[in-house]
């Protein structure tokens, strides 16, 4: 593997996976892998306001709006990004929700063709593209129409008519494929499950922020050592899943990017922590970080959703006196921590068998990733510490 002095650029750099790949590609797999990264997003973003380290290597570009035309994106490219003719790797997090399945798979399919049209035009010589997609390509948005049969690995086939059409990851696969032919560049797809990260804003796929917010309110409301019951189901509650800490998916993409002869062009990769793990194992030690004991579901317990609305002044008293950014609890999406809580209730754990194959070997306990989001955003000032 030759990677010294990588230029990655990285597209949708203020999410939890863009942000943590800013932060990984500064250290791993060594601290000198890459000369330079560049972040870009189309909010406004500052470097200052990301907690990431003070590193000359790191920029950020805000204001690159992907719904532009590719001519657009060139002349942005090539005006904004320093050095874009020496990007060797791009990393795509980009996503824009929709409300329907067509127009969500049209957006986001757009976004990825004008991006790599866009930046293999600025960087002849670039090397990787590595497309981030997650569990829908196996079906788990279908749980009752499709057969899913764990652990799922990247050799399944895809699920069938009418329920394909809905899956937009197919489709931006089928695009990187088409569009690399003849090319210079070849691509490779991450597929995490559920992730669980930080990102310095809001972000629309974040359950880890919603379970935070819950149980810091939790326990402002009941005291240090209450019972909180699992908020979903119980068979849910002993169902299995393998979630994705937001570092190991970075390491893993970042991994796929510098062994393109073990990671040939359309190859595919399953991305999660490690073990597989259940809520009933990963729930107490949550709720243990904000001195509280897990438990399992019970009866006519209120949903996350209702108790956080239930108790906002409580929350805007924490937030003055503990100094939190503003507009994060209001700008939660509820509905997905809902969707990996309490409707995810059916087994659904991965495979890892062929990351580890091509020697990708990194893991983490599911908890202590959850522990190390809930400090960084302590450290931002998005929930308070229980020790303040």
């Amino acid at each position: 593997m030759s990677a010294t002095g990588k230029h990655a650029l990285i597209f949708g750099a203020s999410g939890i996976s863009g942000w943590s790949l800013m932060n990984q590609t500064l250290i791993y797999p060594t601290p000198t892998t890459f000369r330079r990264i560049t972040g870009l997003c189309n909010r406004p973003l500052s470097k200052k306001d990301t907690l990431l380290p003070n590193d000359s290597r790191l920029n950020i570009v805000s204001g690159i709006d992907l719904t532009g035309s590719v001519e657009e994106i060139i002349d942005q490219l090539k005006s904004k990004v320093e050095e874009v003719e020496t990007v060797d790797i791009v990393f795509f997090c980009a996503y824009i929700q929709t409300n329907d399945f067509q127009s969500l798979k049209k957006v986001n399919t757009d976004l990825l063709r004008t991006a790599t049209l866009a930046i293999s035009a600025a960087a002849p010589n670039l090397e990787a593209v590595i497309l981030q997609t997650g569990g829908k390509g196996y079906g788990l948005e279908f749980p009752k129409e499709i057969n899913i049969q764990p652990p799922l690995h990247e050799q399944m086939p895809r699920i069938p008519e009418p329920w394909r059409r809905n899956i937009f990851y197919y489709d931006q696969y089928d695009l990187l494929m088409e569009l690399s032919k003849g090319s210079r560049w070849t691509f490779s797809e991450i597929r995490p499950d559920g992730i669980v990260g930080f990102a310095p804003g809001s972000n629309a796929m974040n359950m880890a922020y919603g379970i935070a917010f819950y149980l810091t309110l939790y326990r402002e409301i009941y005291g240090a050592g209450a019972a909180v019951a699992f908020p979903g189901k119980p068979h849910g509650y002993r169902s299995t899943h393998s979630d994705t800490f937001q570092d190991i998916l970075s390491k893993m993409e970042i991994f796929a990017a510098l062994n393109r002869d073990k990671c040939p062009n359309g190859s595919s990769f399953n991305s999660a922590d490690g073990e597989t793990v259940s809520w009933e194992q990963v729930w107490p030690g949550i709720c243990s970080y904000f001195g509280l004991v897990g438990t399992e579901p019970r009866d006519g317990q209120v949903s996350m959703e209702e108790f956080v609305h239930q108790h906002h002044g409580t929350w805007d008293r924490l937030t003055e006196g503990h100094g939190l950014k503003r507009g994060l609890i209001e700008n939660q999406n509820w509905g997905h921590t809902q969707f990996m809580l309490v409707d995810f209730d059916f087994d659904r754990e991965y495979s890892l068998e062929k990351a580890r194959d091509v020697g990708f070997k990194e893991s983490i306990a599911t908890v202590d990733g959850y522990t190390t989001v809930f400090d960084r955003m302590v450290q931002a000032n998005i929930i308070p510490s229980v020790h303040s």
